[in-house]
């Protein structure tokens, strides 16, 4: 195995270690760390089977393999983007969604405080 293959399997021990400490310690979602994983696997797979990428790329009729591998990963991360952004926008309409929930319950209080002042004696 050449040594720009073992770059690409240190590259993918990394990133498993930092997704794996990251959901462990700071939080992370699992279904952020799947597409971490995803990226550790096909690292793994074309840094232990590099003729593998050559092969998939001349069936599929790229002549350069290294071309696929960008176009692959320009996918993987268009589809995390779109993930975040479809996230990003759930949350903007749940803090929407609060912050009317909590306008209503201070006016709620507001009244309610109100009418027992107006009761007391």
């Amino acid at each position: 195995m050449e040594r720009t293959y073992w770059i690409g399997l240190l590259f993918a021990l990394i990133v498993l270690l930092a997704v794996f400490f990251r959901m462990r310690n700071a939080g992370m979602k699992e279904r952020y760390a799947t597409w971490w994983v995803v990226i550790v696997v096909g690292t793994t797979i074309v840094s232990l089977f590099p003729g593998l990428l050559s092969l998939l790329a001349g069936a599929l009729g790229v002549r350069v393999p290294l071309n696929l591998a960008f176009f692959v990963a320009g996918i993987v991360m268009m589809l995390v983007s779109l993930q975040l952004s479809v996230d990003a926008s759930r949350a903007d309409e749940e803090r929407r969604r609060l912050v009317e929930e909590i306008s209503i319950l201070n006016l709620r209080i507001e009244e309610l405080e109100a009418e027992s002042r107006s009761h007391r004696p």
